[in-house]
């Protein structure tokens, strides 16, 4: 009997492979495919403003990074540790308003000039609820811990998350004509906003997705909630929280997506660089010993034949260091 409903992946019309520039950016699950990617040596840039989960305040990053807009003064926040950008993650900040304008031009300049050299944008919705300052109306990526009467909440709809992304692909197709465009929607409940709310929020996305997947050839839609939510749906897939999927839940969704999006011979070379981390992480009884040696020897050949196509500097360093 199956015990389980197989939720198909679509058949894309590109591919991935180690040639391509990836850009990853939105939630903590953007985050975790990003981090895959990095480890196997694709080129990935990843969540450069830190984690964000509506799509607004993405998608308009990312399009003031394309414009080189000048960085909005009304929303540097001032705390006790330091100061911070509404726009960004807590984890960007600085020691001044001028250090933290600087850091967050240099950053835009950055983020302007990836997405115009890369082959593929993996964006990943979390929310549907946006946060405002009660005092502008503007929106904001992350509250850096301000009191509720700072902000008025309001759940975008499907038409509101359309409309910024429009503006936001018209821009991006003018300066990268070639890039495609993977959208997806990160399967970690905001059980914080309460289940009912965190499913409409959900459901927000998923339809604003459809809509917006539907209007553009070269927009792609990866069901990694779907997989989560209604082919694993069990509490043993999750982290202690009951609502981050675990390590065997993303390994799952991991194998899902480079199975649909991955060429054969990049998925080849992942095997290979399995194998070489593996050996690269054996600990032996005696270091020295002479059959160690002589297997740190095969190891580092390995490496050497790998790093041809993926950069192993960093690997062969570590394995000469450890050769005798």
């Amino acid at each position: 009997m199956n015990w389980q409903i197989q939720v198909p992946t679509p058949k894309y019309s590109f591919d991935l492979s180690h040639k391509d520039k990836v850009f990853s950016i939105g939630s903590c699950f953007a985050q975790h495919i990003a981090d895959r990617l990095c480890h196997y040596k694709f080129y990935c840039i990843n969540n450069p403003y830190g984690i964000l989960f509506h799509p607004k305040p993405i998608l308009k990053n990312l399009l003031s990074a394309l414009k080189d807009e000048k960085i909005d003064d009304t929303l540097f926040l001032k705390r006790e540790d330091g100061i911070f950008h509404y726009s960004c993650h807590s984890s960007i900040w600085a020691d001044s308003k001028d250090d933290l304008k600087k850091r967050l031009q240099e950053l835009q300049s950055f983020v302007a000039n990836e997405l115009i050299e890369s082959n593929v944008l993996i964006l990943t919705f979390g929310t549907a609820f946006l946060y405002q300052l009660a005092s502008s109306g503007k929106s904001v990526a992350n509250c850096h811990k301000q009191s509720n009467h700072t902000f008025t909440k309001v759940l975008s709809s499907p038409d509101d998350i359309q409309t910024v992304f429009r503006s936001f692909y018209s821009e991006l197709k003018k300066q990268n004509p070639k890039i495609q465009i993977i959208l997806t929607v990160s399967p970690v409940r905001h059980i914080r906003d309460g289940i009912h709310e965190s499913n409409l929020s959900k459901s927000v996305l998923l339809l604003a997705c459809d809509k917006i997947q539907k209007l553009f050839e070269d927009v792609h839609y990866f069901p990694a909630y779907e997989i989560v939510i209604d082919q694993l749906r069990d509490y043993r897939f999750y982290s202690k929280d009951r609502v981050h999927p675990n390590d065997e839940a993303q390994d799952y969704v991991w194998s899902k997506f480079v199975s649909t999006l991955l060429t054969k011979d990049s998925l080849n070379l992942n095997n290979d660089l399995d194998k070489l981390f593996s050996s690269i992480s054996h600990k032996p009884f005696r270091e020295s010993s002479d059959s160690h040696q002589r297997f740190l020897k095969q190891t580092f050949e390995l490496a050497q034949a790998l790093n041809e196509k993926v950069n192993l500097e960093k690997e062969l360093i570590e394995l000469k260091s450890r050769m005798q």
